[in-house]
């Protein structure tokens, strides 16, 4: 129901607009393309705008409703007129861009639901109520939740039921995905099912009653990234923390510092190797005494304690960073303990400091600028736009998920993968090659995934990020490190079966849910693929890991606009 209107945009039917307008009132339905240009802007992930940054694809028209059952009537309108639909949160990266021409964008941000339980240490939340909103209320009662990567400003509820994200906090918040509870669901037909506890009316505090989970199925790990329907409210846990009530901030922007509360103290572990390193974090995760564990290459410190880049490259050179952020002090583990008396903190200090120096390590000395500067950065995940800063461009790759002892050859593989473009005069931004982020969850397995910087001007480095990131993955099918949990869309059909029957299973899902892919996405699998082309996917990674094919690929990506 829709007409050509030029190479980016179809027209909406005056049926299908009177119907929208009839569902949420005219003030909440447009097409104007004045509006609707804000949702064709793309930066991708952590880009600085160069060019003509729109997306080739534009919404059909922006609808926001305000309720349940407005989505649920939204979504019956597509179908009705022959429309597809995307939901839209906070819009973090190109995830929220529509990905078809006929697709109504449905922006949730009039459903910013927050409610704090905090005697069931959880909260019940909307799409569009942010990280930083829930954990500013959460603070009130001495809870947090828990920050992915993406920063204060995503949904939590986006993290926890449609798409991958994980954050540094996880040894002790765990992470999104196991931290939804019950749910709302508008399906791709536009029926309203709600799950767990609230299915019966009975609150927001449980997931699931006995027998197969419902979040593996609609979730899974990685999620259907807009791809199976609209969430539209769920429960989701809290954690308790050593400090009720605001953080106090001390500084300015850029360099805001946090005060440490009571029995709270952050150490920079130094090992002599990486083996080192991964022989002591199994006794760290065994007697469980940290908080929060992170290892965070040497720059990426660097860039955290700086004001600016300039300030980062002056020391560089005449070496006066602190010692985390020497590049020769890459085996590290920043540590976060966060105790609630006296006695338990002198034992969690007195634990942390036994295993590091029983492994042959030592601790950085960091003056209380510096502590107060990674301790914010920590408890509000504000890293990423520090370590953003450094480039015009930035993207992540690999995705180890699996056991530690996989540590140490993580981190030679990334560097394998950048050394020569992050060298000076690649294609790259300069810097080391290291610049992988690792971390535990719930002391039980590795994150680790490989940060790509290139100038998001330049064609050649475009390029030389996209083949950093395609290369990982062909790297990851020759020599296997772990588990590759960054799986978006048809690699997890090219990774094959290495992960199991997991793409046919949600493939099943998708079709049984939405057999006509009416909720468009890119980034869940490819929908209704006929069975002999699921059977050969797999037998083509060869041919994707092939050098020239790469660097083919690479190519098109960096002028395409990676």
């Amino acid at each position: 129901m829709a007409a050509k209107t030029g190479r980016h945009r179809l027209t909406l039917s005056p049926q299908a607009r009177s119907e929208l307008e009839t569902i949420l009132g005219a003030r909440y339905v447009t097409d104007d393309p004045a509006l609707m240009s804000g949702y064709a802007w793309n930066t991708g992930v952590g880009k600085i705008p160069s060019g003509d940054k729109f997306t080739s694809i534009w919404p059909i028209a922006v609808v926001l409703p305000a309720t349940t059952e407005e989505v649920a009537a939204v979504v019956k309108c597509c179908k009705r007129h022959g429309l597809s639909f995307r939901p839209h949160s906070t819009g973090y990266g190109s995830m929220g861009c529509v990905t078809s021409p006929d697709s109504i964008c449905i922006d949730l941000r009039r459903m910013d639901h927050l409610e704090i339980l905090p005697d069931d240490r959880m909260a019940v939340i909307g799409p569009y109520a942010t990280a930083n909103q829930l954990q500013a209320e959460a603070r009130k009662h001495g809870l947090t939740c828990h920050v992915v990567g993406a920063g204060p400003a995503h949904s939590p509820l986006a993290s926890a039921t449609s798409l991958i994200g994980v954050g540094i906090t996880s040894q002790f918040t765990s992470a999104n995905m196991r931290n939804m509870l019950a749910w709302e669901w508008v399906t791709p037909e536009g029926e309203i099912i709600r799950g767990g506890s609230a299915a019966s009316d009975l609150g927001w505090y449980a997931s699931d009653g006995p027998g197969p989970g419902t979040r593996g199925l609609l979730r899974g790990f990685f999620g259907g990234g807009g791809g199976i329907g609209v969430f539209t409210r769920i429960g989701i846990k809290l954690f308790p923390i050593n400090q009720k009530g605001e953080m106090q901030t001390v500084g300015q922007v850029p360099q805001l510092r946090s005060v440490l509360p009571a029995h709270t103290a952050l150490l920079h572990a130094l090992f002599p190797d990486y083996e080192a390193q991964r022989a002591a974090t199994f006794d760290l995760l065994q007697d469980d005494v940290c908080t929060v564990l992170l290892r965070m290459p040497p720059n990426h410190i660097g860039w955290t304690l700086t004001e600016t880049n300039a300030e980062f490259v002056r020391r560089t050179r005449d070496g006066t960073l602190p010692e985390p952020a020497q590049l020769h002090n890459g085996a590290s583990w920043t540590i976060l303990i966060a105790s609630r008396s006296a006695a338990e903190h002198r034992w969690r200090d007195e634990t942390v400091r036994d295993i590091v120096i029983r492994h042959g390590g030592h601790f950085a000395v960091l003056q209380q600028e510096e502590e107060e500067l990674l301790y914010h950065n920590f408890a509000t995940s504000q890293y990423v736009p520090r370590v953003l800063r450094a480039s015009g461009g930035i993207t992540t790759s690999f995705g180890v998920l699996d056991s530690f002892h996989f540590l140490p050859k993580a981190v030679e593989m990334g560097e394998m993968m950048l050394a020569k473009d992050s060298a000076p005069g690649g294609a790259l931004c300069e810097g080391s090659p290291d610049e992988q982020w690792i971390w535990p969850h719930e002391g039980r397995y590795m994150w680790g995934e490989n940060i790509i910087h290139f100038d998001a001007t330049s064609e050649a480095s475009r390029a030389a990020g996209a083949l950093a990131l395609i290369g990982h993955f062909a790297a990851q099918w020759k020599d296997p490190v772990g588990m590759t949990g960054l799986l978006v869309g048809p690699i997890q059909d090219v990774t094959g079966p290495r992960i199991g029957k997991a793409p046919a299973f949600a493939r099943k899902v998708k079709t049984y849910f939405d057999k006509d892919d009416r909720s468009k996405t890119k980034e869940y699998v490819i929908p209704n693929m006929p069975p002999l082309v699921e059977k050969i996917l797999p037998a083509l990674r060869p041919v994707f890991s092939n050098q020239m094919v790469l660097r083919a690929m690479s190519k098109m990506l960096g002028k395409n606009g990676m």
